[in-house]
């Protein structure tokens, strides 16, 4: 199995900025088909992309820490999404996307679940008591709004998840210094 995917760049998204706002819904109810590699590409670097060559991402981050990695659910396994290089990389073979959920079915029906987890090696700048923790929610959540307006211009359902075990996650994911914080599940509406 190919242990790296090179994304193509991302699609130009061109709904208006109110209609994005007035489809933005929560979906439970995914068709079987798959999302393409340009659909994907596009989706993560909405949520997690760098937008210029200077670096910046298409989500800030509380003094620039970038403490918070996507990663990707599919039917093929488990992937890092890396920004930099616009790429996924392969952690683990196979489908492992029940991993991301406690009991919630329509998850093993859609193609693709995002996980939006901290790497605590990187949240030496803004750790510390709740100031801290609020700023790495923060971060999730801007995240986790940016893939839901991109799912909503490209005319993909999405709904965003808090319910999963974070250690099944985390043994999916091959990884311990993450605190895994939200999921998105996405794929086309039924």
């Amino acid at each position: 199995m190919q242990t790296t995917i090179e994304l193509p760049p991302p699609v130009e998204m061109t709904m208006p900025f109110s209609q994005v706002l007035g489809r933005r819904r929560s979906r439970r109810e995914f068709s079987d088909q798959s999302l393409d590699l340009p659909l994907l590409s596009t989706l993560l670097w909405a949520c997690a992309g760098q937008n210029g060559a200077d670096g910046r991402r298409t989500a800030p981050s509380a003094l620039d820490s970038r403490e918070v990695e996507c990663f990707v659910f599919d039917q093929k396994g488990v992937w890092s999404y890396c920004a930099e290089t616009n790429a996924l990389k392969l952690l683990a073979e196979g489908d492992h996307r029940s991993a991301t959920t406690a009991g919630q079915d329509f998850v093993h029906s859609a193609p693709v679940t995002l996980i939006f987890a901290v790497n605590q090696a990187k949240t030496e700048r803004i750790s510390g008591g709740l100031a801290g923790a609020i700023c790495q929610s923060v971060d999730v959540g801007v995240m986790v709004q940016n893939a839901l307006l991109a799912c909503s211009a490209m005319g993909l359902a999405a709904v965003p998840r808090a319910w999963f075990e974070p250690q099944t996650v985390l043994q999916a994911l091959g990884l311990t210094s993450y605190d895994p914080q939200m999921a998105v599940t996405v794929g086309f509406p039924k």
